[in-house]
C-alpha cells in the first residue's frame, strides 16, 4: 500500500488543525483574536514610499461579511509545509464548514450542534474515520486558513514600505496590485505582492520572495462566491463512512 498521499495528508491536517485551533481562540470579549495581514520586520529600512494613486485609496474598505457564507477555490504553497502546491476548496453555510484537500479528496467538516460544532475528519481510503466534538465552541465563531491568509490591515497601504502598482484581476475579480519591501542594512530581504479585492478588502493572491528572490509563500483564488450556499449544499452525508470518537 502506498501511504505517500496518506502521510501528506496528515502533515496538511496537522497544518490545518493549528490554523483553527489559533483563528478560533477568544479574548475576554469573546471576540475572534486576529493578526492581519502585515509584514512589518524589526529594524528594516525601505526607499519605497506610500502611493498617492487615487484609484488605491488611503485605507482598505474591509468588509467581512462574505465569511459568513462563501465558497472558494484556492492554491496554496509554502515549501516548510510541503513541497508540492494544495489546491483546497472551501464551503461555509449558515450550519456547515467544509475544508476539502482536493489533492487527496480527504475533508475537515464542521456542522453546528447547539453550543458546540460536531467536528469530522474525512480521510480518503481509510476505513475509519474521526468525529469529536468541539464543546463550548459555536460555529460561528470558526475561522480557516484561507478565512486568516486573506485577512489584511487596513492601514496597509498607508505603511511607508507600500507601494501601490496597479488594478488587476484575479479569478475575474478586481484587485488594487500592492508590492511590500524589506530592507536590512540596505539590503533587501523580503518582497510581498498582495492583490486585495476591491469589494471586500481580502487578500485575493500573495507572493512573497525572500532576498534571493525564492518563492517563500504563495496563494491564489481560482474561484470565489458569496452568499449563495445552503447548508445543502455543504452538508454531507456521514452515514457513508464509519467514525471513532475522540474523546480526548
Amino acid at each position: 500500500m502506498n501511504r505517500r498521499p496518506l502521510i501528506r495528508f496528515f502533515i496538511i491536517l496537522i497544518v490545518m488543525i493549528t490554523v483553527f485551533s489559533f483563528a478560533s481562540c477568544k479574548d475576554d470579549k469573546n471576540e475572534e483574536s486576529t493578526t492581519g495581514y502585515s509584514y512589518n520586520p524589526v529594524g528594516s529600512e525601505t526607499t519605497e514610499v506610500p502611493s498617492t494613486d487615487s484609484t488605491a485609496g488611503d485605507v482598505i474598505n474591509i468588509d467581512d461579511s462574505w465569511m459568513k457564507n462563501f465558497h472558494v477555490k484556492y492554491r496554496y504553497y509554502n515549501p516548510e509545509q510541503s513541497v508540492t502546491t494544495m489546491n483546497i476548496e472551501e464551503k461555509k453555510s449558515a450550519g456547515a464548514f467544509t475544508v476539502e484537500y482536493l489533492d487527496t479528496n480527504s475533508i475537515l467538516y464542521y456542522k453546528a450542534n447547539g453550543m458546540d460544532t460536531d467536528y469530522y475528519v474525512i480521510i480518503n481510503n481509510e476505513e475509519e474515520q474521526v468525529h469529536s466534538v468541539l464543546k463550548n465552541k459555536k460555529f460561528s465563531s470558526l475561522s480557516s486558513m484561507f478565512m486568516k491568509l486573506s485577512e489584511v490591515n487596513a492601514d496597509l497601504p498607508t505603511q511607508s514600505n507600500v507601494l501601490y502598482m496597479y488594478d488587476e484581476e484575479v479569478a475575474g475579480r478586481n484587485c488594487h496590485k500592492y508590492i511590500q519591501r524589506a530592507y536590512s542594512d540596505g539590503k533587501l530581504t523580503q518582497s510581498v505582492y498582495v492583490w486585495i479585492d476591491v469589494q471586500y478588502g481580502f487578500a485575493a493572491r500573495c507572493e512573497a520572495y525572500d532576498e534571493s528572490n525564492n518563492l517563500t509563500l504563495m496563494w491564489d483564488i481560482e474561484s470565489f462566491e458569496t452568499g449563495t450556499l445552503t447548508d445543502e449544499d455543504v452538508f454531507i452525508d456521514i452515514s457513508e463512512y464509519a467514525f471513532k470518537e475522540n474523546v480526548g
